[in-house]
């Protein structure tokens, strides 16, 4: 699964560009039996097997570099945008991919945290650590051709005074301001390109103004607005 996924797309490219290293270990390398079994019944009886710790425990101390290690889990902290900023910026991440029932909780006592995609259930952590290093690795200076791709993304930040000065007095800028919050999160401005005008649609006119600061202003004018209406959970944080 995995490796079909990093051949693709712009993981692939970082690679070939020596931006980023990527190397998947196979769990059952590291099995204690000729069957190459990774994972045996829980103990105290239930549905499902677990992954066995020993397992585990020796594929973590294969790997050369462990600054920080992860394991995917649906009872860790939700994954957003703000830890793939933070782990963009290490030189080393393991990703430990949870399956069938769980793991040996006896694991957690060689990780360093957490994570998951949601309050959702998947047969495996793949998906999650693929959708990891996705977001990861484009992150990473030089793997996009534009330099500023990342600086407005479909989450961002930005300072509460700012929003003041673009939007005027607004009670719940106040409000978060009296808390002591400096910034807050917001979701990405509506994006527009050709044609013009589809089924009597027009692109809003201030994009096509030409005047730069103006368009700066609508464009986080209308983030805010997107946010109230559609993730005021974003303001609420």
């Amino acid at each position: 699964m995995l490796n079909s996924f990093f051949k693709e797309s712009i993981i692939s490219r970082a690679i070939k560009k020596k931006l980023v290293d990527i190397e998947i270990i196979n769990l059952r390398d590291f099995a204690k039996d000729k069957y190459k079994t990774v994972d045996d019944r829980p103990y105290g009886g239930g549905a499902g097997m677990v992954l066995r710790v020993d397992c585990i425990k020796d594929a973590i101390d294969n790997v050369k570099c462990n600054e920080r290690i992860v394991l995917t889990s649906p009872r860790g902290r939700v994954y957003d945008q703000s830890i793939a900023q933070q782990y963009s910026k290490l030189d080393h991440l393991v990703l430990i991919a949870g399956h069938y029932e769980g793991v040996d909780e006896r694991v957690t006592n060689y990780i360093d945290e957490e994570v998951s995609l949601g309050d959702f259930v998947m047969t495996g952590g793949e998906i999650t650590a693929a959708a990891i290093v996705d977001s990861i690795v484009r992150l990473i200076p030089g793997v996009l051709k534009k330099t500023d791709a990342t600086e407005k993304e479909s989450f961002f930040e930005i300072t509460i005074n700012r929003l003041i000065d673009i939007i005027g007095e607004n009670g719940l800028l106040e409000k978060l301001k009296k808390k002591g919050i400096k910034k807050v999160k917001l979701l990405e401005y509506p994006q527009y390109t050709r044609p013009e005008i589809y089924n009597k649609f027009s692109v809003p006119s201030v994009l096509l103004s030409g005047n730069h600061a103006e368009i700066e202003k609508w464009k986080i004018q209308k983030a805010f607005e997107l946010t109230l209406q559609k993730r005021p959970d974003l303001l609420e944080q």
